[in-house]
């Protein structure tokens, strides 16, 4: 069943959200790209189509079904990310719920991400689930950034 709210309920940012922090060595153009960009999310995570535009939607595919679908808030010229996520077609949780990225410069010249799945809490039915979605996910996205090759959610051959 697929969930779908054209205005996402608001969440707030909670002690409990899901969060994940990593160093990575690359330079911040790639990194807001590798969080904004369709063609570069799917090379750390899922298939995806979508934009890279402020506002525009993004929609995730495993295995060639609809995942989730999100919102990228993006200014440019600035080190936030959000997603909002409007449609989520195997965990109603998510829906209303904000992945956040806060991209930061280090003194050695590497750049810290803050990552907090907002809304996403103990509390929730899928959060260990998602947890360990998001664990396997931010290594890749440390992996891609870092060497250009993420282990994203590919497509599985099902004669295989």
């Amino acid at each position: 069943m697929t969930t779908h709210s054209p205005s996402a309920p608001s969440v707030t940012a909670a002690s409990d959200d899901y969060t994940y922090d990593m160093g990575v060595h690359a330079p911040l153009g790639p990194i807001i790209e590798a969080l904004t960009d369709d063609t570069v999310i799917s090379r750390w995570w899922t298939a995806a189509t979508g934009s890279a535009r402020y506002g525009d939607d993004v929609q995730l595919f495993i295995d060639g079904a609809p995942f989730v679908s999100f919102t990228v808030e993006h200014t440019p010229g600035t080190s936030e990310v959000t997603w909002t996520v409007t449609d989520c077609a195997v965990m109603a949780d998510w829906v209303g719920t904000k992945p956040s990225f806060s991209v930061q410069p280090g003194d050695d010249g590497t750049f810290s991400i803050v990552f907090r799945h907002v809304g996403l809490r103990p509390a929730l039915e899928c959060f260990d689930q998602c947890r360990a979605g998001w664990n396997h996910f931010m290594p890749s996205l440390h992996q891609f950034l870092e060497t250009g090759d993420g282990r994203p959610n590919e497509p599985r051959d099902p004669s295989a």
